[in-house]
């Protein structure tokens, strides 16, 4: 089977270190059969996005156990539950983030989104960012979010 995209010589090795690194566990022959069904994935298997070139692609994974779960777009994986809060995302919980509002006096809301099918949703922004905390973990808990 052809490759949908051309490799770097050391892609492999490289791929096993990142992924480990990123916090992936799997033993040999799962990181064999797994690194296979990453470099011929074509689509994402959220929103089957078609993947442009290799930086597209990501191993989707469990940040508390390492497990894989599927390869998904950019796009996908940043919207997971469970990914690590960014260094930017100055609100601490996953899910909120500033946003710049010139029209508030303080000249940013937070703003509370979801990923829903894949797709980034906005449910709600205020100027509060505790009673937006308090708003989205009563949010996930009543439509059960749990991704």
């Amino acid at each position: 089977m052809e490759l949908p995209f051309e490799l770097v010589k050391d892609h492999k090795p490289q791929t096993k270190y990142s992924w480990k690194r990123k916090g992936m566990i799997c033993s040999k022959e799962e990181f064999e059969a797994l690194y296979y069904m990453y470099i011929y994935a074509t689509n994402c298997d959220l929103c089957d996005t078609q993947f442009k070139n290799t930086m597209d692609r990501h191993m989707e994974h469990s940040h508390t156990t390492g497990e894989f779960r599927n390869i998904v777009c950019r796009s996908c994986n940043k919207l997971k539950f469970d990914v690590k809060v960014r260094t930017d995302n100055t609100s601490g919980y996953v899910g909120i983030h500033k946003s710049i509002d010139k029209t508030c006096n303080q000249g940013f809301r937070w703003t509370f989104c979801v990923c829903i099918n894949g797709k980034r949703t906005y449910i709600k922004s205020g100027v509060d960012k505790e009673k937006l905390i308090e708003f989205a973990d009563k949010w996930k808990k009543d439509n059960n979010y749990n991704t």
